[in-house]
């Protein structure tokens, strides 16, 4: 009898710590954000974003808009480590509203926790966060992104 509680415990422990396994961690801004700025290599800090991110019942866009200036050389560095779910991320020269946009860099086809994207000669850069539809209000997580200069 006893021997089948320690088997029921100990089987129950080893399911309940694969399950936990792979989830994401929690939404740790500063923690996050400091991830990121370790990308930034020989940029220097300049300003971070962090996005906190729900379903809602259609498809989204969160568009977030980075004002740069001219000459300078930057570095966006990303990290999805505390999301749930994969999300496409794709970075464009004009806004969602604007004809002739161009798309300077999405990771439709690769998901990555972490990656940088270095442009320079830009006004502006939007990042467009694509949110899939999904139950209304489910918590995605929080996307995190740090831009540097040089």
């Amino acid at each position: 009898m006893r021997n089948s509680k320690l088997y029921i415990v100990l089987f129950i422990s080893v399911f309940a710590f694969s399950f936990f396994q792979d989830a994401p961690i929690e939404c740790d801004p500063k923690g996050l954000k400091d991830k990121a700025k370790n990308m930034l290599d020989v940029y220097e800090y300049d300003s971070s974003k962090i996005t906190r991110l729900k379903h809602t019942l259609k498809d989204q866009v969160k568009e977030v808009e980075i004002p740069m200036f001219i000459g300078e050389k930057y570095r966006l560095a990303f990290n999805f480590e505390a999301l749930k779910k994969t999300l496409e991320v794709s970075i464009y020269n004009k806004d969602k509203e604007s004809k002739n946009r161009k798309l300077l860099y999405t990771n439709k086809d690769k998901f990555e926790k972490e990656f940088v994207f270095d442009v320079s000669r830009m006004r502006h850069v939007y990042i467009d966060y694509n949110i899939p539809a999904g139950t209304n209000g489910e918590d995605l997580g929080c996307a995190v992104f740090v831009l540097g200069y040089k």
